[in-house]
């Protein structure tokens, strides 16, 4: 993706009017563009935990500032396309946010932001993620097999995986190791008359 001139010059202007720089609607239209452009790029998947996002609405997936926008270091590094990248709203709000402690040395972190060895954790536009991790995904009907598995003691496979706690995303319900729940025990856990009371409530209106 390269950005045109027009893109420049909205996003100086956007800088130049301050306040919510990131959320000017002079950069929308950059915005969408670099996350169609990411999407595209990383096949539909979050750059983080990979979760598909295949058919999904837009806002699943956020423009990820790898070097997060709110910090005032790497404030500069806002509209750089080697600093963005796509993620799943769990790993970049909720996981991430506007934490730096994947950073070895914050200090020389903006301006050699495309070096991955300035990372602890794999850099989803430096490094090949599957080169630290294997994402393993089998689905038959409504069984799932979901996990992640770390590759030759990579350290950054490792720190990945405990960052971004990706044990939390994997289902193993094909071989019954998560529990199970039949759907005839799911269907005995359900009060029926709360069931009917909330039916008829509508009626009542």
């Amino acid at each position: 993706m390269n950005l045109t001139e027009q893109d420049i010059k909205n996003i100086e202007s956007a800088i130049e009017a301050g306040g919510d720089i990131w959320n000017n609607p002079k950069v929308k239209d950059f915005k969408d563009r670099v996350k169609i452009y990411y999407r595209n790029l990383g096949n539909e998947q979050c750059c983080y935990c990979k979760k598909n996002s295949h058919g999904e609405f837009k806002l699943v997936l956020d423009i990820e500032h790898i070097l997060p926008k709110g910090q005032p270091e790497f404030r500069e590094l806002m509209f750089v396309l080697t600093n963005l990248n796509v993620a799943c709203k769990r790993c970049n709000m909720n996981v991430k946010g506007t934490r730096t402690d994947f950073v070895h040395d914050i200090n020389n972190a903006a301006n050699n932001h495309e070096d991955s060895n300035q990372y602890k954790f794999i850099h989803p536009n430096s490094d090949v993620y599957f080169d630290h991790i294997a994402y393993i995904q089998r689905i038959e009907n409504d069984k799932k097999l979901i996990k992640y598995k770390v590759l030759n003691n990579s350290a950054k496979g490792e720190y990945t995986y405990k960052y971004f706690r990706l044990m939390e995303l994997e289902i193993d319900s094909i071989n019954q190791a998560q529990g199970l729940k039949q759907k005839s025990e799911f269907s005995e856990k359900i009060d029926q008359s709360i069931q009917e009371r909330l039916r008829n409530a509508f009626k009542r209106i």
